[in-house]
C-alpha cells in the first residue's frame, strides 16, 4: 500500500516502489536435555557502562537528532499532518499504525518468551507480535499501550523508541530510549554498537526462559535445529526439527528437557491461543528467516558505517595535527579498514554463510511471501532480489534486497563505492578473492542484470576497467 505522508521512506537513489506491504512428515519423538539458543526489543538487564565509543565523535549517538521514520512520524503527529486516533480498539490501533508506517501486517511473527520490558503482558497464550519492514521493527504486546520500535536512521543506525498511547486522554507520545535497550542491544552480541538481537531460548510453559540452560544469538547462518526457541512457527519444513512451538522443563543440573516433535510442521496455532486477536493468524517460517537475515544485514551495515566513519575521522584529525597539505586524505590503515569492512558486508550481502535448508526445503501458506515480493524492484524480465527459492536456499538470487535499503545507501561514500566496485567484479568473474565462489555463473549473471536495471549508479565504473586483482 502506498502512503503519501511526510514520514514516508525516502528512497533517494532508489527506484520508485508500488509496494503494499502441510504436509506432516513425522520422525520419532525424542525428549532430550539441551542448551538452547527472539528479536528482543528493549530487553532489560542490569549493567554498568562506561562511555561508549558511539557516544564520541564522529557518531555522537545520543547527542544527534535522528531523522528516521519514527522521528518523522513524531513530527507529523505533533503538526497534525497525520491523524491517529489513540482511542481505537487495540487491534485496530495497531493495524492503523502499521499502515501509516508502511509495515506489512503479513510480516507478523510471534514470540511467547518473557524477554521484554512487556513481560507481564507476554505468555504462551498471549504472545508478543513483531512486525518488520526494510527499515523498522515493531513490537506489540496485548494489553499494553506501549509499543516497542527499532527504526534505522541514516546516520545513527538502530534507534530505539517507545510509542505510548493514552486512550482516555486521546494522547500519543513517542520517547527515544537508550539505557534499558543498550544493556542487550549495544553489548557483545552487537559488537558494542546499537543493533538488532535475535535469540533462541529454552522456555517453560509459563513463558519464563530457563536462563541456566543458556541461549545463543540467531542469524541466517544458524542451523534450523537451533532456531526459534520461545517463538511460534507456522509452515512446512519436512523432517527437520526446530525449537519453535516447544515448551521445556528445567532439570536439576540447570539444563532443560523438551520434545521437538509436537511443534513440527504446524499450519495453525489455534491450539495454543486465540489467533483472532492478532492481525494475521500466522507466525510464518519464511518471515522469520527473512527477518533473521535482515537483522544480521542491518548489524553488518551498522558495523561498517560506524567503523569506517570513525577511522576516517581519526585519519583526518591526525592529518590536521600533523599539518599535512591534504587534510582530507586517508591513511593506508584507513584504506585497509574500508577494504576489510567491504569484505564483511559483501560476505553477508551474498549469503556466503547461509545455513542449509531442510531436505525438501520449506514452505508456507501464510500471506507473507506475496506481500514481501510485491515490494520488490523487478528488472525488465520480471526478476527481483525478493524472489524466493526455498528449496536449498532462501532466495533465488543470492544478493540481499537490503542493497536497496537506506542503511546501505547511506554508508560512507568510500565504503559504498568499494562494496559496489567489488560486487561488480565478483559478478563479472573478475575478482580473485573467494567471496562469491558459491554462486554459479548463471546466478551471477542474473544478479548483475537485476542490479543494472534496478539499482541507480550500478555499475559504478566501466566493467572493462575492472581488473582481476581488486581483492588485493
Amino acid at each position: 500500500m502506498r502512503i503519501d505522508s511526510p514520514f514516508r521512506r525516502r528512497p533517494a537513489r532508489l527506484p520508485p516502489s508500488e509496494s503494499t506491504i502441510d504436509r506432516l512428515d513425522p520422525v520419532p519423538s525424542t525428549t532430550q536435555p539441551c542448551l538452547l539458543a527472539l528479536l528482543t526489543l528493549l530487553t532489560v538487564a542490569p549493567t554498568t557502562r562506561a562511555e561508549d565509543a558511539f557516544e564520541l565523535p564522529p557518531i555522537n549517538y545520543s547527542a544527534t537528532t535522528p531523522t528516521d521514520r519514527i522521528a518523522r512520524l513524531e513530527e507529523a503527529l505533533k503538526s497534525g499532518k497525520v491523524s491517529l486516533d489513540a482511542g481505537l480498539p487495540e487491534k485496530k490501533f495497531v493495524g492503523e499504525l502499521l499502515r501509516i508506517l508502511e509495515v506489512p501486517a503479513a510480516s507478523q511473527v510471534l514470540v511467547f518468551s518473557k524477554s521484554s520490558l512487556q513481560n507481564p503482558h507476554i505468555n504462551p497464550t498471549q504472545p508478543r507480535a513483531l512486525y518488520f519492514s526494510d527499515d523498522l521493527y515493531f513490537g506489540w504486546s496485548h494489553g499494553s499501550d506501549k509499543f516497542e520500535i527499532i527504526s534505522t536512521d541514516p546516520k545513527l543506525g538502530a534507534v530505539f523508541y517507545l510509542l505510548e498511547r493514552d486512550p482516555d486522554a486521546g494522547k500519543i507520545e513517542v520517547f527515544r530510549e537508550s539505557a534499558d535497550c543498550f544493556s542487550c542491544h549495544a553489548a557483545g552480541r552487537t559488537g558494542g554498537r546499537p543493533g538488532m538481537v535475535i535469540r533462541s531460548l529454552y522456555v517453560e510453559k509459563t513463558g519464563q526462559p530457563i536462563f541456566s540452560a543458556g541461549s545463543f544469538s540467531v542469524d541466517d547462518a544458524t542451523p534450523i535445529e537451533d532456531r526459534w526457541g520461545g517463538w511460534y512457527v507456522t509452515g512446512y519444513h519436512g523432517k527437520a526439527r526446530h525449537l519453535g512451538n516447544v515448551f521445556s522443563e528445567a532439570l536439576a543440573d540447570g539444563r532443560a528437557s523438551f520434545d521437538r516433535e509436537p511443534g513440527a510442521n504446524l499450519e495453525s496455532l489455534e491450539s495454543f491461543f486465540d489467533t483472532s486477536k492478532y492481525l494475521v493468524p500466522t507466525s510464518d517460517i519464511v518471515a522469520l528467516m527473512v527477518m533473521e537475515h535482515q537483522a544480521a544485514m542491518h548489524n553488518q551495515l551498522i558495523e561498517g558505517d560506524y567503523t569506517v566513519r570513525s577511522a576516517m575521522y581519526r585519519s583526518r584529525q591526525l592529518n590536521r595535527e600533523l599539518g599535512l597539505s591534504d587534510p582530507n586524505g586517508l591513511s593506508d590503515s584507513c584504506h585497509r579498514i574500508i577494504h576489510h569492512q567491504a569484505e564483511r558486508i559483501l560476505s553477508k550481502l551474498l549469503f556466503e554463510d547461509e545455513a542449509a535448508m531442510p531436505e525438501g526445503g520449506i514452505d508456507s501458506k501464510g500471506p507473507f511471501m506475496a506481500a514481501f515480493c510485491e515490494s520488490g524492484f523487478p528488472n525488465h524480465e520480471g526478476r527481483s532480489l525478493r524472489d524466493f527459492q526455498l528449496l536449498d536456499r532462501l532466495f533465488k538470487y543470492r544478493c540481499s534486497y537490503m542493497i536497496y535499503s537506506e542503511a546501505f545507501q547511506n554508508l560512507p561514500d568510500e565504503l559504498r563505492h568499494e562494496v559496489l566496485t567489488r560486487l561488480d567484479a565478483i559478478l563479472l568473474g573478475k575478482d580473485e578473492g573467494i567471496i562469491g565462489n558459491h554462486l554459479s555463473d548463471s546466478e551471477r549473471e542474473r544478479i548483475r542484470e537485476i542490479l543494472v536495471d534496478t539499482l541507480p549508479g550500478f555499475p559504478v565504473i566501466d566493467p572493462d576497467r575492472l581488473t582481476a586483482g581488486l581483492d588485493g
